[in-house]
Order: C-alpha cells, then structure tokens, then sequence
C-alpha cells in the first residue's frame, strides 16, 4: 500500500469534526490535527504504520494544567479502526512563551485496534514549540507497565478555535 490509501469515510469525518468543533467552541478549548512520525518506527505498544495522524481536544486551567482527548491512527493503514482514542491530564512546564515541556497521564479506550498493546495508562512526555494555530512536537507515548516498550513522535499539530 502506498500512499495514504486508508484515509476513508472515518478520517474525512473526524477532520471534519475536528475543524468545526474548534472553530464553534469557546476559544479557551482548541481542537487539533496533528500528523507525526517516528524516526525509528521500533514500538511495539502502538504498531501503526508510519506516519500517524490524529484528532485532538484540549483545554489549559491555568498555566500548568491541560486536560486532553485524542484519537491517533494511521493515515496509510486501512486495518487499524477504531485506532487509539485516550483522554486524560497534562501538566505543562512552560519555558517560553512558545516553548512546553509536559508530561501525563491518559486512559486508553477498552475498545481499540489490535494493532495497540496497552494494559494500563499511558503515559506522555513532550515539547512543543510554537504559536497559537501551529506547533511543532517531540512526544514518548508509552504504556506505564511497559515504558521502554512505547513510541517517540515527531510532528506538528494544525490548531482551530
């Protein structure tokens, strides 16, 4: 398969509903579009195929707290619906006024794809870097019963609100 030949009827809806609903929701909660890759593509708790996509939302209390729900799955990969869907917290550091670090906790949906292997929360450490409708990031996603076992992603989100 080459190409994003996956992308169907359930990625073209939820870009849809991503981009709505940030543009119809208070300005305080950001919806997003993100696409990222991990260089070394050697996970084993989240075998998509490179790169992967996903739909977010999320809202900061303050400077230091963001709650969160995403969805991530393959562009490329028509076998991975209904992909990972998790919510949860994240507790920002900020750095700069555009610069990020966080780290997190997150519930994995019960009902997923077989091509996630996720037994208990997730766990995320990140960067991101840039304005208010673009950013660059640097995230490790992994399982907290196997953290060696996760995913390093490198991409940008697209922000509407």
């Amino acid at each position: 398969m080459t190409g994003f030949e996956g992308f169907g009827l359930w990625s073209a809806v939820g870009t849809i509903v991503t981009v709505v609903g940030g543009l119809i929701t208070p300005a305080q909660i950001e919806s997003y579009i993100s696409l990222n890759v991990d260089p070394w593509d050697q996970n084993e708790t989240i075998d998509f195929m490179e790169p992967m996509g996903s739909f977010g939302i999320q809202t900061d209390f303050g400077d230091h707290v963001r709650l969160f729900a995403e969805h991530q799955s393959s562009p490329r990969q028509r076998n991975d619906h209904p992909g990972l869907n998790h919510a949860g917290v994240k507790f920002l550091a900020p750095i700069s006024p555009d610069t990020t670090l966080y780290s997190g906790l997150s519930l994995n949906s019960p009902i997923d794809t077989n091509k996630v292997d996720v037994d208990a929360p997730l766990l995320s450490v990140g960067l991101e870097d840039g304005d208010e409708d673009l950013k660059i990031f640097v995230e490790y996603l992994a399982d907290t019963s196997k953290i060696e076992k996760g995913r390093l992603g490198i991409g940008f989100k697209l922000f509407f609100r």
